[in-house]
């Protein structure tokens, strides 16, 4: 179950940022000086969003995923850093994940890696407008909200035997010519990935309830 659990908190972490594939999880930070020139698009309790983290978030998700671009694309990429600011304070304030350096050395390392050449490497923090430093600020939060929702929701997603083989009599059309012990890790992966769309989805509405969110108009709202 680890490992269909594992690939159910990726969804989650899909849903949290708004934003399709690998793009979700990369929602860069500014550096903290540019937050005394910059405009304030948005306000967290008391963790601000300038305007340019957000265009330094959206150009990220067309680096690694070809998001496009405009008013919508802005609104959808700030919804992302709201709920993942919300959780990396949840994180803190609860306490009861950590981060490590060698964590995120390890992660740099493996995008670097499947990014390719060193010149591959370099070009791709250029398009997306981003320091190593900050690529290693950004993996950390990634990891700590990776992290935090794991212990947080996984024990509230577990299916059991009798669910998976239940839904296997339901849908019997979807598994024809599969035995349930053949169609049994699909139907799990399933319905642990829309429970725990729900719970993240639940989690996050009570969260954003008890928060201080404040957000200004966009260029052309």
């Amino acid at each position: 179950m680890s490992g269909v659990r594992t690939g159910a908190i990726s969804i989650l972490l899909l849903r949290c940022a708004l934003l399709a594939a690998l793009a979700a999880w990369f929602l860069p930070a500014t550096d903290a000086g540019a937050e005394l020139v910059d405009r304030v698009v948005a306000s967290v309790n008391n963790d601000v969003i300038t305007l340019s983290e957000l265009q330094q978030a959206v150009a990220f998700n067309r680096a690694v995923a070809g998001a496009g671009a405009g008013t919508q694309v802005e609104r959808e990429t700030l919804e992302g850093i709201i709920n993942r600011k919300l959780l990396v304070q949840e994180a803190a304030r609860l306490g009861f994940v950590e981060v490590s350096k060698a964590d995120v050395d390890a992660e740099r390392e493996r995008i670097r890696t499947r990014i390719g050449s060193d010149e591959a490497y370099r070009a791709f923090l250029a398009q997306a407008r981003l320091t190593e430093a900050q690529l290693d600020r950004m993996l950390g939060e990634r990891l700590l909200v990776e992290r935090f929702i794991q212990k947080k929701i996984g024990l509230l997603v577990r299916i059991s035997h009798d669910e998976a083989e239940s839904y296997f009599r339901e849908h019997a059309e979807q598994f024809k010519g599969m035995r349930f012990p053949e169609a049994q890790p699909q139907i799990m992966a399933k319905l642990t990935a829309e429970r725990a769309g729900k719970q993240l989805d639940q989690y996050l509405a009570d969260v954003r309830s008890r928060a201080e969110i404040r957000v200004n108009p966009l260029g052309d709202e």
